[in-house]
């Protein structure tokens, strides 16, 4: 699996924490090693392998990830007309700036600089940690860090471990993790938006935070805000593509991609291919091809059959961060017949975070037998209690119940002189808690989940993280979020015959209000539901982008056989209960709901790190 690990120590050990970075086997490595460091980089494009680089007599630079502008007091400089790799391009940028050069990258990435003259190794991620970063101090003499964090239980000198309060956490707040929290005992990660330099003697940290989010509002109409989107999204798909290079698209029925396409040149649109998953050609998918095929790109079919999601529990979690449910990685399971065939990936990833009000309070409008819609609310956002009531839920009945995820959760957001501690994070006050939250994409975890698995295969992206598009977002008032749908509106602007194309899961065009899109989604949904002219071919399978996995899980025994596969890790776990994991499993199998649950048990129970666990403990 590509990225970076490295231990600072004089033991380093570092080919074992180094072999949980495999994962196609096609990756090009790189190994640094002296008597105080040891770095190995495992990278998808063998041009970016050419590490680390040399910026000074003795100093030292890897960067594993993409950056494609810098912004500095003279302007914003667009990377487009620099042909060698990320670490020679920053390489350059520290010569100009020295340590400085970071703040204003602009880009996804995790970055190494080791000062051999000052013993000092600083570890530098983006403004959102991205490429999210672990690390362990299992020893006084050695400290272990790593894009990957179920390699760091690969060193010897670690010794992993639950902890409790964090794993009871994970377990009751969807299966995501906080802040520079994590479910291993002493494993935390790398603050976004920082420097933090070990002292390769001592190995002390200090961390400087060189950018965190501040929800500034800024009061202009709204066209104003749709003319400022418009133009940055345009700028960020611009700058990140270039005709000579053959991208992927992962193409849905909805806006999201769409509006990465409606900002593709056409000369670009030529080497760019667009790709759908679905188990039948529904409602979303022939969308997508429709999409396609008014855009003029060539169209992939990524066909899932019913076998998809057994295949992807053996697989996927040994990829995981603890950032998502093992089917989250949605496109891991095509990448290797794919990625021979393009360049680099793109994806509409968190715009719903960044642009549509996610984080927000919602209420929920039931609709009868239509079902029910969460419409975003506007409401005063000063309540801690708001917030945890929003990212917590009821814990699974399998979880020991000594310990209240709820509890944790709440007791790790502490006021400080600066506003809130938010699991190790700094936030300005609870409003800025709700609105800067997802920002950091671990909050977020199956969008993060999705793209990390790309980036084992070949570079990939979002446009929507883009710097000049997350400082827009802190500027926009928040009823703009729930009035509009800026990302509709925005395809109007850059593309009126895409924007015509009805939007798959409304069946309406973009250019009508959002609660007709609202409203026209849930007669879809009733009319699949009863008119039998609308009956999918599979129980399992809908006219939207995903499965209808609680119906997979009854229909399918891959649950039910891992669970008794794993029953020595489940009583061996003191946090896990296996009479309660069954009740669970009835239950959902009697018609509950409980697929998540079920989803994120076997998420972690399959994960390398947790068997390295439960060898230890019996």
């Amino acid at each position: 699996m590509a990225g970076l690990c490295g231990v600072v120590g004089s033991d380093h050990h570092i080919e074992d924490v180094a072999a949980g970075l495999e994962w196609t086997g096609e990756e090009t490595t790189t190994r640094f090693r002296d008597d105080r460091l040891a770095v190995v980089g495992s990278f998808t494009a063998a041009e970016e392998a050419d590490q680390p680089v040399r910026v000074s007599d003795d100093a030292f630079l890897w960067v594993w990830g993409s950056v494609f502008g810098f912004e500095d007091a003279d302007g914003y400089e667009p990377r487009t007309s620099f042909e060698g790799s990320t670490a020679h391009y920053c390489a350059g940028l520290y010569d100009r700036h020295g340590m400085e050069f970071v703040r204003g990258l602009n880009g996804d990435f995790v970055g190494v600089f080791y000062d051999r003259g000052d013993g000092t190794v600083s570890v530098f991620t983006d403004r959102l940690g991205l490429r999210d970063t672990y690390y362990v101090q299992p020893t006084d003499g050695t400290f272990v860090f790593s894009t990957a964090i179920q390699s760091l239980s690969r060193h010897p000198a670690v010794a992993p471990a639950f902890d409790p309060d964090y794993v009871s956490e994970y377990f009751g707040c969807h299966f995501r993790t906080f802040g520079l929290k994590t479910p291993l005992d002493g494993t935390y990660l790398f603050p976004p938006g920082a420097v933090t330099s070990i002292d390769a003697r001592s190995l002390t940290l200090d961390t400087n935070r060189y950018w965190a989010p501040r929800y500034r509002p800024r009061e202009r109409p709204f066209s104003s805000v749709l003319d400022e989107f418009s133009e940055r999204f345009a700028e960020a798909v611009a700058d990140r593509l270039r005709a000579d290079r053959r991208y992927g698209l992962l193409l849905s029925g909805g806006v999201d991609s769409r509006l990465v396409l409606a900002a593709t040149e056409p000369r670009v649109r030529e080497n760019l291919t667009a790709y759908h998953m679905a188990g039948w050609r529904s409602r979303e998918q022939r969308t997508a091809e429709t999409v396609a095929a008014t855009a003029g790109v060539d169209f992939e079919w990524l066909r899932r059959d019913a076998e998809y999601h057994e295949r992807a529990l053996s697989r996927n979690p040994e990829l995981s961060n603890f950032i998502g449910r093992f089917e989250q990685a949605h496109a891991e399971g095509f990448m290797d017949e794919i990625r021979g065939d393009i360049d680099e990936m793109v994806t509409a990833s968190f715009a719903d975070s960044n642009f549509k009000g996610y984080s927000f309070p919602r209420y929920r409008l039931r609709l009868g037998s239509v079902g029910a819609v969460d419409l975003p609310r506007l409401e005063p956002m000063d309540s801690i209690d708001s917030y945890v009531d929003f990212w917590t839920t009821d814990p699974p009945s399998y979880l020991d119940p000594s310990v209240d995820p709820e509890t944790v959760f709440r007791s790790e957001i502490e006021p400080t002189d600066d506003g809130l501690q938010h699991h190790g994070v700094t936030y300005g006050s609870p409003e800025e808690l709700f609105t800067c939250g997802m920002l950091t994409p671990r909050s977020n975890g199956s969008v993060l989940f999705t793209l990390r698995s790309l980036q084992q295969h070949l570079p990939a992206w979002s446009p929507y993280v883009d710097n000049r598009l997350v400082d827009l977002y802190l500027s926009i008032p928040r009823r703009y979020f729930v009035r509009h749908n800026i990302v509709m509106r925005a395809l109007e602007r850059l593309d009126s015959e895409l924007a015509d194309i009805p939007v798959a899961n409304s069946g309406l065009p973009a250019r009508y209000p959002e609660g007709a899109h609202i409203l026209s989604e849930r007669a879809l949904t009733f009319s699949e539901k009863y008119l039998p002219f609308h009956e999918p071919p599979a129980p399992h399978l809908t006219h939207g982008p995903w499965p209808d996995v609680p119906e997979l899980v009854r229909d399918q025994s891959f649950v039910r056989e891992a669970l008794e596969a794993n029953e020595r890790a489940i009583r061996a776990l003191p946090f896990l209960d296996w009479e309660g994991v069954w009740e669970c499993y009835r239950a959902h199998q009697t018609g509950a709901n409980n697929h998540n649950e079920l989803y994120g048990l076997l998420t972690l129970l399959e994960m390398p790190v947790t068997r390295r666990i439960v060898d230890r403990e019996i």
